[in-house]
């Protein structure tokens, strides 16, 4: 399932597969009464200069366009 814009949301980008692991274990722990489409977890970026880059490059005008929308990196 996919994230709805309009309500909040987290998005997660992860810098390598060790928090991305910790993201998933956390929608894991937190599985009832968590809204699968309240949380997304894209795929590592590979780095934290990678995670900034690709934040500022893909993510920053969403993030005007959507304001529901949160983030953690």
């Amino acid at each position: 399932m996919s994230i709805n814009k309009h309500k909040p949301h987290l998005l997660v980008l992860p810098e390598d597969d060790a928090d991305r692991q910790i993201a998933n274990g956390f929608v894991i722990a937190q599985g009832v009464g968590l809204d699968d489409r309240a949380i997304q977890i894209l795929p590592e970026a590979g780095g934290w200069k990678k995670v900034l880059d690709e934040f500022i490059e893909c993510h920053c005008s969403e993030m005007r366009a959507h304001p529901a929308r949160m983030w953690f990196c």
